[in-house]
């Protein structure tokens, strides 16, 4: 799908931006395969659905600093599931097998830091483009997880409402997982993001009324909302609601492990 005579949208999950045909953003998932004889491959951050362009031959590769554990198998591990362990089949999530080598350097495109989803999550500007990467999502995405994946929920919705003000001095507005629109549908449908994160809270709060561990809360909220529950989620989702938690509730060690109350 074609923006701007200067950009276009591979649609996937994630969606792939090319700006001028030499820039790419996320190349990865299922547009992996697509040959780009791009001068400058972006990743936004360092989940495994969004660097394989870093395998790609290219002048010059760019991940921001904070995500270059993204380049260690055990480090895509841990960070997207709290932990490893050597060939289980828990993990999967993880797409990419192989430990990668860059030489990050400095790109001709503006770094926006969006903290959150990962510790170096960034968008990147393009000419009148922004892409968001992870930073929102897609209803659907957030219908099927439940929980949006962030490792730092609170910095996640500060960098919201930091894309909120910078989404207006843009004519496109793009994310990797979710539909491609004309900016004002994105822009409401951040807006939707911010609101459904207030209603997240609200919802884990309302499960510790009586102590509860994480796990506990995470699959109440999802069978509230009549998602279909799995291992993989469940670990995914924990993260999240334990970010939450750390805010809202009070930890303390119970029979069941680590519970969480009310404040």
């Amino acid at each position: 799908m074609r923006l701007s005579k200067e950009v276009e949208v591979l649609p996937g999950s994630p969606n792939t931006l090319i700006y001028q045909g030499r820039a790419v953003v996320d190349l990865g998932g299922k547009n992996s395969s697509v040959d780009v004889n791009a001068e400058l491959q972006l990743a936004t951050h360092g989940h495994m659905d969004h660097i394989a362009g870093l395998l790609k031959n290219s002048k010059r590769k760019f991940i921001p600093k904070e995500d270059l554990w993204a380049l260690s198998l055990m480090g895509r591990r841990v960070m997207t599931y709290g932990f490893s362990s050597k060939d289980s089949s828990l993990f999967t999530f993880d797409l990419i097998k192989d430990s990668i080598s860059i030489e990050p350097g400095d790109s001709e495109v503006e770094v926006v830091k969006l903290p959150g989803h990962t510790p170096g999550h960034s968008g990147y500007i393009l000419g009148d483009t922004l892409y968001a990467g992870d930073a929102f999502f897609g209803k659907k995405v957030l219908e099927g997880f439940v929980f949006p994946f962030y490792l730092d929920f609170w910095q996640a919705m500060e960098s919201l409402e930091k894309l909120r003000d910078i989404a207006k001095g843009v004519n496109n507005l793009v994310i990797s997982h979710g539909p491609i629109q004309e900016a004002k549908k994105m822009r409401e449908l951040l807006e939707y993001n911010l609101e459904y994160g207030a209603k997240l809270v609200k919802w884990v709060k309302e499960e510790i009324s009586t102590p509860s561990t994480a796990e506990q809360v995470v699959v109440r909220v999802m069978r509230r909302l009549g998602a279909k529950i799995s291992p993989a989620n469940v670990f995914l989702n924990e993260i999240v609601v334990k970010s939450i938690l750390a805010q809202v509730g009070r930890a303390e060690v119970g029979d069941d492990g680590v519970i969480f109350v009310s404040n």
